[in-house]
């Protein structure tokens, strides 16, 4: 095989592939097929709590939603005022409903949301927590 053969080859291999992954990468599947394996976005978690503990820690905890699609993972939003985001944002796995966390000294108002690849759950109640 020449040059233009070796080099035709590697083109329509590298175009099969490329095509390949982007079809991968969109969802693109069979008809009828479901692209996730969960209708819509968990529930909100219930009974969101938090503690302060000793080192300017806090120890939030929460319950799992109980509706049929369960979350593969948390999100912990933290914020100077209510409903506000602005000092951090933790990604928790769905296996936990506990986490601790070290701040610095201030009143934090926290809310937790349940998350699957559907989508996002509505917020928990919302607490504050007041480090030393």
């Amino acid at each position: 095989m020449n040059k233009n053969g070796i080099l035709s080859v590697v083109i329509v291999v590298s175009a099969v592939l490329l095509i390949g992954l982007w079809a991968l990468r969109t969802g693109q599947q069979r008809a009828g097929a479901r692209q996730f394996d969960c209708a819509s976005a968990p529930d909100a978690p219930t009974s969101l709590t938090a503690e302060k503990l000793p080192n300017v820690m806090a120890r939030m905890a929460w319950q799992a939603p109980t509706g049929p699609e369960p979350p593969t993972t948390y999100v912990l939003e933290t914020g100077t005022a209510t409903g506000k985001n602005d000092v951090a944002t933790f990604i928790i796995p769905g296996s936990s409903t506990t986490t601790e966390r070290q701040g610095v000294p201030g009143t934090f108002f926290l809310r937790v949301y349940a998350r699957n690849a559907c989508g996002t759950s509505a917020a928990s109640n919302e607490v504050s927590v007041t480090l030393p």
